[in-house]
């Protein structure tokens, strides 16, 4: 035998040594095959995931299919088939060729029965050793000793224990070899039966995937394009083909429906000549120019058949002045209910109630006297209205347009305040779109239910771009509000108002239809409230002056998304903090993020809790209030999102809403008549006058700060 010829030698414990590394090895390749196999099922699981997610997508609509329905529906089941038989491969892989290969060792007997004799092969080779140490040295001071006779016994000794030990060990070390051998070979043909199994499972799931192609490729092959057009003419081409009475008027109660609209006089008239009108069960032509849409004569029939009958016409009755009567209302007694009936005689009974009591109407050439007190007073309104107003063209719609366009600000200052404002906001880097969960802070509300009394509202939006907690971009753009409610009819009496710390702004577009500038004030307007009517307007649009050396304090919130990229699985975590240098020391409300995530999502889990978007494909978060005022630790979103292939890291969008505080410095106040010199005088005698001026003071001016395009770059 190859085991006996090769290690049955004088030197046992090389020997031994060798065979047992060769046992070892064979352990750990039956356990690195099993591992691969292991992977491989890991493999055909996902592939199993991902063709189940795509059964689950709609992909046509089955009414544009006609007859390629079969066709799809074979390519359709094809799939399910797939998973089907890919389910049984992982299972076969799994239960006859994974675990067999990786319990061979510890569930065979013999191989239990090989550690016993390697024990005790072990102990045998280890005394061999040493007795034939021991027999090597005493021959060694045999000859270097003069004691010859003494040394001649103890090796003839050692001789003989040794010769007793190798004829024990050669009896246990061929019985080992042959053990070995056995084993080795029982291994071998166990690896080479293993794998030849799995490429028998893989052979028949491929013949089976095989015969599904080749039943779909006849499927395919078997349509006829011919006859899907030939269908689809046969069906849909009775829109525009003649056919039976039935078809017809099925297919005009539209037409109908449409000139009901137009006259009630004409659809009863025609309605009356389809009832006296004898029609025949085929219609030789229709007109080429109707288009669809049939003339009143033709309402859902064409009268001319191959045999003409004459059809009735009814008398035009008129009134003694010339105004046409209608006709008594016909029965429809087998074409309407008992509700159209009863609306057609209303209808019919009020029209000729009308026709017949006319009002009459007379003209006297007496001249109505005015009151010349009451027009000299209207005629000083008037002139007052338009001296307060601003040249524009009157009676043009162009008028209008460039009465509210006009600005105090010059060409240069509107070119470079555009050009600013567009450079950050068509800038950003996504379009992302949040759910509405509030009003617009100026939506009026009805003037009866809002309180007495002079209102403003300074709102503005801070437009920022950052990266790592850092701006790259900021714009704050605000606009003020003002409303007025008082019941007194004449408020004409224009106020003057000032825009405290007015120099701080950057640029400011007044609007001219209320605010009119004050000369030598630039931080000055004239409004009248006459003109507000009840309701919220903006009267000012302006933009803030950033400090390029501090703009920390106009960020209220650090953003920082970090993303991980797989080509299977994607990874988020948006970290987030109050930043203890922004001035704004409110509530932070409704804040919110969103982030866009490409790659084809099938699977999403966050912390804390999110909405997916599966139309926009975005993550949506809506997170507590924080409080600025108080510094806070570095909180953190997490997300994960299973996907087709790999995402592209993505911009994370914030919303949010602080009220009572402005990130700029300016106000809004009423300047006192005492202050303005503008040689406006206060009418003692009106009975309102105390009404008038204390209703000229806010009562309220509200303040808040909203994020526009909040954006934190990865």
């Amino acid at each position: 035998m190859p085991y006996f010829q090769a290690f049955l030698n004088d030197n046992p414990k090389k020997a031994f040594d060798s065979v047992q590394l060769r046992l070892k090895r064979a352990k750990a390749l039956n356990h690195d095959i099993a591992t691969y196999f292991q992977d491989r099922v890991k493999i055909e699981e996902d592939y199993v995931k991902g063709l189940q997610r795509l059964a689950t997508k709609t992909f046509v609509d089955r009414n544009s299919l006609g007859t390629f329905a079969n066709v799809w529906d074979t390519l359709f089941n094809e799939l399910h088939e797939i998973i089907k038989i890919q389910t049984h491969f992982i299972d076969k892989i799994s239960e006859e060729v994974e675990v067999p290969l990786r319990g061979k060792a510890t569930t065979d007997p013999e191989w239990s029965t090989l550690k016993n004799h390697e024990s005790n092969l072990g102990k045998l080779t280890r005394d061999y050793e040493e007795k034939l140490q021991k027999v090597n040295k005493h021959i060694t001071k045999s000859k270097s000793s003069k004691k010859a006779d003494g040394i001649e016994t103890k090796l003839a000794e050692a001789q003989k224990a040794l010769e007793e030990t190798k004829a024990e060990l050669q009896k246990s070390w061929s019985t080992y070899l042959e053990k070995t051998q056995a084993i080795d070979l029982t291994r071998l043909v166990n690896l080479k039966e293993t794998l030849a199994r799995f490429e028998t499972i893989q052979e028949d799931v491929c013949q089976r995937r095989v015969e599904m192609a080749e039943k779909t490729l006849g499927t395919v092959v078997d349509f006829d394009i011919q006859k899907e057009i030939e269908d689809f003419c046969s069906k849909k081409g009775l829109l525009v083909e003649g056919g039976s009475i039935d078809e017809s008027s099925s297919s005009s109660g539209t037409v109908n429906q449409l000139k009901s609209a137009f006259s009630i006089k004409r659809k009863r008239t025609i309605s009356q000549n389809y009832s006296e009108a004898t029609f025949h069960p085929k219609i030789e032509s229709i007109d080429s120019h109707s288009d669809g849409l049939r003339s009143p004569s033709s309402a859902s029939f064409h009268n001319d058949t191959s045999s003409h009958h004459e059809v009735s016409v009814p008398k035009v009755v008129v009134d003694s002045e010339g105004y046409s009567i209608p006709p008594p209302e016909p029965k429809w007694d087998n074409f309407s209910s008992s509700n159209e009936e009863n609306d057609s005689d209303a209808r019919s009974e009020a029209a000729s109630s009308s026709a017949q009591d006319k009002m009459r109407v007379e003209i006297k050439p007496t001249v109505v006297p005015e009151n010349e007190e009451e027009a000299a007073a209207a005629m000083s309104l008037v002139m007052k209205h338009l001296n307060s107003t601003p040249n524009a063209k009157k009676g043009t719609l162009r008028g209008l347009k460039d009465q509210r366009r006009t600005t105090i600000m010059s060409a240069n200052d509107d070119d470079t305040s555009t050009a600013n404002r567009s450079s950050l906001l068509n800038s950003s880097p996504t379009s992302c779109e949040f759910p509405e969960t509030t009003s617009h802070p100026r939506a009026a509300s009805g003037s009866e239910t809002q309180p007495h009394g002079l209102r403003a509202s300074i709102s503005e939006t801070v437009n920022i771009i950052s990266k790592d907690g850092e701006i790259t971009k900021i714009l704050i753009t605000g606009e003020i509000g003002i409303q007025y409610n008082s019941t007194i009819r004449d408020n004409s009496h224009p106020i003057r108002i000032r825009i405290k710390n007015f120099e701080t702004l950057v640029k400011s577009a007044p609007n001219t239809s209320y605010l009119h500038p004050v000369p030598d004030y630039v931080d000055q307007y004239e409004i009248n409230p006459g003109l507000l009517g009840g309701t919220p307007v903006t009267v000012m649009k302006y933009q803030a002056h950033i400090d390029p050396e501090s703009k920390d304090k106009y960020l209220p919130l650090q953003v920082t998304p970090h993303w991980k990229c797989e080509p299977n699985l994607t990874s988020l975590a948006v970290s987030y903090q109050v930043n203890s240098e922004c001035k704004l020391t409110g509530k932070l409300s409704q804040l919110s993020f969103i982030v866009p995530v490409d790659g084809q999502v099938g699977n999403v889990q966050s912390k804390p809790l999110g909405v997916w978007s599966v139309e926009k494909q975005s993550m949506y978060w809506q997170i507590d209030d924080m409080d600025l005022s108080i510094p806070s630790e570095r909180k953190r979103i997490l997300a994960r999102f299973e996907t087709e292939k790999a995402s592209n890291p993505a911009p994370t969008a914030v919303r949010f809403l602080c009220k009572g505080q402005l990130l700029s410095d300016i106000s809004i106040e009423i300047v006192p008549s005492a202050q303005n010199g503008n040689g406006i005088k206060e009418q003692e005698n009106n009975d309102n006058s105390e009404e008038f001026k204390s209703n000229f003071k806010f009562q309220e001016i509200s303040c808040q700060v909203s994020s526009g395009k909040f954006i934190a770059l990865p």
